[in-house]
């Protein structure tokens, strides 16, 4: 099994989703990205926001929360400070969790240690 699959199995694990088949570039495994379930904080609102995030096919693109699971997300020009400008906007302090394909909040990318956040596991701290 070549690492990239190997990776997303493990990614999928460590959020405790199950992995199914994408035409991504990541050899036809679902990319740690698109692990919808395993964005920390998020209601069921957040997470349908977070999928339509993932749908945006405009780059660059960036997705941001607080520690309340408000959160934001921006494509285009600037998408990163848009994005946690529009989050900060409900009052707290945010932090991006994801730009174009990557997981980027520390702790919570591929690799990161596993913890408990209520009947979860995952991956690293929150900010």
């Amino acid at each position: 099994m070549n690492t990239a699959r190997l990776r997303s199995l493990l990614a999928c694990a460590a959020a405790l989703v199950t992995c199914s088949a994408s035409a991504e570039d990541t050899g036809g495994w679902l990319r740690p990205v698109d692990l919808v379930d395993a964005v920390p904080l998020l209601n069921d609102s957040g997470r349908a926001g977070y999928g339509r995030f993932l749908q945006v096919t405009l780059r660059p693109r960036a997705f941001a929360l607080n520690m309340n699971g408000e959160w934001a997300w921006n494509a285009g020009s600037d998408a990163e400070r848009d994005a946690i400008a529009a989050c900060e906007a409900h009052g707290l302090p945010c932090q991006l969790y994801a730009v174009d394909e990557e997981v980027v909040l520390p702790g919570f990318e591929l690799g990161a240690p596993l913890r408990a956040l209520g009947s979860r596991l995952v991956q690293g701290t929150l900010p």
